[in-house]
């Protein structure tokens, strides 16, 4: 009987530590993760900033949309699940480099936009990126350099069926969805949607399908608000935590042969005299200007491409990137039909929740100009943020919303049916200049504005009170 027992406790033990070293190897975690508890939140937000970054991890959406039979929810990239939002994004990141790499056993078939009612009453994740990237931009990015199905021209979204690994890419302008099937197309999300599922995660609606004529299409709230909150929060700029002798390190060889000066506004302002200059000032924003940069557009093989890598390069050796950063957008130039210059713009989010500073004249935290094939300007207003207050109640984004529509149209007397909801989100506000700024929960609401206004912009209202901090307007 001793024997017996001795030989089902060994059993046991290496049924345990096969499901440990299986979950390993599955999830590419440690084994200290798979039993320690996550740290603190407030202890996360103070992680170093990255300077190794590959460009191809800058190619995140701006909502990660779980459909689940009828089911919806927003998977937020913050410390519980960080690892799983990862593995999503790995995932559809190699399904897209086979998609691109592979002609043969790949099928295509070619379906209109409305297509997509059906691809999220099934099984499937969606990533709608922040901007619509240019097809052979998308496929460099991610290492191919000459890519398949040249018919596509643009992608909006991604969408992964996770039971059948077939892929789609959406390409709004041309109204289209390829659908992808082949037996090479494969992933683990559906392991990772039902580690999801089993956290009860908020359920959430599209408001196109309620109203077409009001909300388009991306706009995508929680039905259990009342279930959800956030904390407050404080942040310190890089130029508290850093002298500014320090930040100009980043930018020259020998700070201490600069000429410097502060200005009245206590803008700090260093430059050799002749080919760069860094100024630093009192709210955040450092900024570095290079006066050498060619002017004429003499470099006829420059591209969008060569931007992104030098842009990512220049960060990574620049102060590098902070967690969670993606491209929000890039802005072309062109000259005689050749690209001349090149805004790369990069933002970043707290547990999964972007940051809005309306104090900054900065609409994204990082921003890249590459003139000819060089940095011509290089502007960033990066915070350390920890959490500095209690959880606070969040107001159902449907009331936010009624708020707003008594704003535009009795305050502003603008038809109701002029008035298109573009999208609606959860941020944070910087607000102040103190130190530490404070940070606070707000709806994000873009609006569309037709008739006589035929204007676009973004309200940022108190998501605890529904009061109306900041309007375009």
């Amino acid at each position: 009987m001793k024997l017996e027992r001795l030989k089902s406790i060994v059993l046991f033990c290496l049924v345990v530590i096969s499901i440990v070293l299986t979950t390993q190897i599955w999830l590419n975690i440690s084994i200290e993760g798979i039993f320690i508890m996550s740290e603190n939140k407030g202890d996360k937000a103070s992680e170093l900033l990255s300077s190794d970054n590959d460009k191809a991890s800058f190619i995140k959406p701006e909502k990660l949309i779980i459909n689940d039979n009828g089911k919806r929810t927003l998977l937020l990239n913050e410390t519980e699940v960080g690892m799983i939002y990862d593995r999503i994004l790995d995932d559809t990141r190699e399904m897209l480099s086979v998609v691109f790499e592979t002609k043969e056993g790949m099928e295509l078939e070619k379906r209109q936009l409305d297509y997509m009612e059906k691809l999220r009453a099934g099984r499937s994740v969606e990533l709608q990126f922040p901007f619509a990237y240019d097809y052979r931009l998308f496929a460099g990015i991610l290492g191919i350099d000459n890519p398949n199905w040249q018919e596509i021209k643009n992608i909006d979204t991604v969408v992964v069926g996770y039971d059948s690994n077939n892929l789609y890419i959406v390409d709004k302008a041309d109204n289209s969805i390829y659908e992808f099937k082949s037996k090479s197309l494969k992933s683990s999300i559906r392991v990772m949607v039902d580690m999801i599922n089993r956290g009860k995660p908020y359920s959430y609606i599209f408001l196109n399908d309620v109203d077409s004529e009001r909300y388009s299409d991306i706009v995508f709230i929680p039905t259990d608000i009342d279930k959800h909150s956030m904390p407050k929060l404080s942040s310190y700029s890089e130029t508290d935590i850093n002298t500014s002798e320090d930040i100009a390190a980043y930018f020259f060889k020998d700070p201490s042969t600069l000429r410097s000066i502060v200005d009245p506004a206590g803008t700090v302002i260093y430059t050799d005299g002749e080919k760069q200059g860094v100024r630093i000032s009192k709210s955040g924003v450092i900024e570095y200007v290079s006066y050498s940069t060619q002017s004429r557009n003499d470099i006829s093989n420059f591209t969008i491409m060569d931007a992104i890598n030098i842009a990512t390069n220049f960060v990574n050796s620049h102060m590098g990137f902070p967690k969670d950063s993606y491209i929000s957008s890039i802005e072309q130039t062109t000259i005689g039909n050749k690209l001349y210059s090149c805004i790369i713009r990069y933002n970043y989010r707290y547990e999964g929740i972007p940051i809005v500073n309306d104090e900054v004249n900065m609409d994204n935290p990082i921003e890249v100009e590459i003139v000819n094939g060089e940095v011509k300007r290089y502007r960033r207003v990066v915070k350390n943020i920890k959490v500095s207050g209690q959880d606070r109640s969040l107001k159902n984004p449907l009331e936010i919303i009624d708020i707003l529509f008594i704003r535009l149209i009795h305050d502003k007397k603008i038809d109701i049916d002029d008035i298109m909801i573009k999208d609606i989100y959860l941020s944070y506000l910087e607000y102040g200049l103190s130190n530490p700024t404070s940070m606070i929960p707000v709806w994000v609401v873009e609006v569309q504005v037709e008739g006589s206004f035929n204007t676009a912009g973004r309200y940022i209202m108190n998501a605890e009170s529904g009061v109306i901090l900041s309007e375009p307007y």
